[in-house]
This record gives C-alpha cells, structure tokens and sequence, in this order.
C-alpha cells in the first residue's frame, strides 16, 4: 500500500510492535534495554528529521520504531543498512524526492532474517 498510495495502515506497525512485545517474553535475545534503545532512538530522530524537513512521514516513523522494539537496536541498524542501499539505488535511478520507505524496510527485513538463516544453517 505504500508503494501505490503512500499510507502505511496502522495495523501493520501496531501488529510488528504487539509481536515484539510477546516475543520480548518468550526469547530472551534482544534484551530490554536493546529493544527499548531500537524503540526511542531512531523514532527520537526520525521524528525530528520528519518535523524540520517534513521528509519523513509518520507511518515511516511509527514503523521503524515498531522495527526497533521488535528487533533491538542493533539489528535495526543491519535492517536500515540493508534497506536504504536499494532506497538509495531506486531514487537515483527514478529521480524521486520522495521514496516508499516502507517497501524498502521489509526488504531490509527480509534481507536481515535471510542472513540470519543461511549464517544458522552454516554455523
């Protein structure tokens, strides 16, 4: 739906932030402290990025900050890192100033979750 209409439904994010919420319970890897460092830090200044440059909307925010508390801090950087190089290729190839983050933060998830698998399959 962000690709086509550029509305991130409330669902979506409220639905990843309810299962990182139970997983914090069931598995012990992210520790509280990372979750709760992926929940405030990128929504602190996503937040203040979206309100100076307007650049940033809300569902994007609500979103990434759902992907922080679910994933902990440090595998949000590695779902940003994978996310925002394709972000970056697809904007300079259709010369857009304004990109459908969230497509790129599942594949960046997608990405994350690959290379967790295939390094569990070799390890």
């Amino acid at each position: 739906m962000d690709w086509k209409k550029r509305i991130i439904p409330d669902w979506t994010w409220i639905s990843i932030l309810l299962i990182g919420g139970a997983s914090a319970f069931l598995f012990p890897e992210p520790a509280w402290p990372e979750r709760i460092a992926g929940f405030l830090l990128p929504g602190v200044c996503l937040l203040m990025l979206a309100v100076k440059y307007g650049g940033v909307g809300g569902g994007d925010v609500k979103l990434t900050v759902a992907l922080g508390f679910c994933f902990g801090l440090n595998a949000l950087a590695a779902i940003l890192f994978f996310a925002l190089l394709p972000a970056l290729v697809y904007g300079l190839a259709t010369r857009q100033r304004s990109i459908p983050l969230a497509v790129f933060l599942c594949i960046g998830a997608l990405m994350y979750a690959s290379v967790l698998f295939i390094y569990g399959l070799t390890c």
